[in-house]
C-alpha cells in the first residue's frame, strides 16, 4: 500500500457507515471486479516474461519439480507439456524458466 492509499483508506471508511444496503452491495461488485482485473493485469504481465516453446519448470502441489515446454498461453494459465507427466495448466506466477 503507498501513502496516497493510506490516506484514502479512512475517507472511504467514514463513508461506509452512511450506504444502504443496495449501495454496499453495489460497491462489492465494483470492488470484486477492480481486484479481478488487477489480478489479470499481474498475471499477464508474469505470462509475458515467457515465450512458446520456452522450457520452464514448476512445483506440483504435492512437491514434485515438473519439467515442460510452454505450449500456450490462456487467459490466466499457460499450458505446460511436460516431458513426463502430460499437460498442465499453471499460473505464470508459479513457473521458472529453466
Amino acid at each position: 500500500m503507498d501513502a496516497t492509499s493510506e490516506n484514502n483508506l479512512p475517507a472511504v471508511l467514514s463513508v461506509l457507515d452512511r450506504l444502504t444496503e443496495e449501495e454496499l452491495a453495489q460497491l462489492n461488485h465494483v470492488v470484486v471486479e477492480r481486484l479481478r482485473l488487477m489480478r489479470q493485469i499481474r498475471s499477464h504481465s508474469a505470462m509475458m516474461n515467457y515465450r512458446i516453446g520456452q522450457r520452464v519448470r514448476f512445483t506440483t502441489s504435492a512437491g514434485e519439480i515438473i519439467h515442460g515446454v510452454i505450449s500456450r498461453y490462456n487467459r490466466k494459465s499457460v499450458t505446460i507439456i511436460s516431458d513426463h507427466r502430460g499437460q498442465w495448466r499453471v499460473a505464470p506466477e508459479l513457473i521458472q524458466p529453466e
